[in-house]
């Protein structure tokens, strides 16, 4: 009997504008607290696979991300990051997360564009409204994914922009069925 080992569900998170922009000038263009308190939701006790600038860009007393095994892939091959796994190619950083049922992909763009055509799971925010910047989302299809969750949340005194929660799952493609000969009875 042969022995399967499930892969791993890879899954995106970002946070973007109408226009699917994620970022301006290595930040963020906006300050949602809760929907940084929904990205640790969401990460917690998972391996996260980010680029190096998306890294570099995360405030110092929040580095390394606690309770996530934190995967920094960059050219530099100098690179060192205290408390991270630092690695070289999008092949190192998946088999550096060892056998973790789900791994999140963190940003930036690059790896969004490297890792969506294999992502099983998007989680999204969506912010209501446009924004500068100079760092996108990928493009990708919304009929191709499954809407499993949706929680918007409306602007107030601490959020200036309402915005809406989303995890899309990806349809599983159907495996072929092998059936056994039929011999109808008599």
């Amino acid at each position: 009997m042969a022995n399967f080992t499930a892969k791993p569900t890879i899954s995106l998170i970002a946070a973007m504008d109408k226009n699917r922009l994620i970022g301006a000038a290595g930040a963020i263009p906006w300050h949602l607290p809760d929907d940084m308190g929904w990205f640790v939701k969401q990460t917690m006790g998972k391996p996260v696979i980010m680029g190096r600038k998306t890294y570099d860009s995360i405030p110092p007393r929040f580095k390394p991300l606690k309770g996530r095994h934190n995967i920094i892939l960059t050219r530099q091959p100098d690179y060192a990051a205290p408390g991270c796994t630092v690695v070289h190619s999008p092949e190192t950083a998946l088999a550096a997360a060892g056998d973790a049922p789900e791994i999140i992909i963190g940003g930036g763009a690059a790896l969004y564009r490297h890792f969506l055509p294999q992502a099983g799971r998007l989680y999204l925010t969506l912010v209501d409204g446009e924004f500068s910047g100079d760092v996108t989302f990928p493009p990708y299809d919304p009929a191709a994914w499954q809407e499993t969750f949706r929680q918007t949340h409306p602007a107030d005194t601490d959020h200036p922009h309402s915005f809406t929660w989303l995890i899309l799952e990806r349809p599983a493609t159907p495996q072929p069925r092998f059936l056994t000969a039929f011999t109808p009875a008599r």
